[in-house]
């Protein structure tokens, strides 16, 4: 079955490695090189996200299989981010479910805001299926909102 929970700080070395690869597989599979944002590979810095966000863990039958932090900016909305699943459980709706679960989790939260890059085909298809629409690019980002 699958969950979510507030991440721990004894989560930040699973969390980290699952960020790690997930990244490395998106950049590697569109820009042929690994890569990810500031700090994806820094347990410091996932540590720094469970301290300072609303971060989750993903699980699956008890296992972290991936994570995301919320960052809440004005009443009734919301910031979906870092959004990673280990890759070898991508591709089976465990993505779709997890928007579902954030979802019903915030009965309150009204619009709903992510971004992701142009060249990450996979998160776009993801997103447009759970009704975000875009409303905007910036730089080599595509934002999105979702309004319940």
């Amino acid at each position: 079955m699958l969950t979510i929970q507030r991440a721990e700080m004894a989560d930040a070395p699973a969390i980290t490695k699952i960020k790690t690869e997930a990244f490395h597989k998106e950049i590697n599979t569109y820009l042929g090189r690994n890569g990810g944002p500031p700090g994806y590979d820094d347990v410091a810095s996932e540590e720094a996200l469970i301290r300072d966000r609303i971060a989750y863990k993903i699980l699956l039958d008890g296992e972290i299989i991936g994570a995301f932090f919320l960052l809440a900016f004005e009443p009734g909305k919301m910031r979906f981010e870092d959004f990673v699943i280990t890759p070898e459980k991508q591709e089976k709706g465990y993505g779709y479910q997890t928007l579902q679960l954030v979802q019903d989790s915030y009965p309150n939260v009204r619009a709903w805001y992510l971004s992701t890059p142009v060249f990450s085909l996979g998160n776009q298809h993801l997103y447009e299926k759970f009704s975000y629409r875009e409303i905007g690019r910036h730089g080599d980002e595509i934002e999105y909102c979702k309004v319940n």
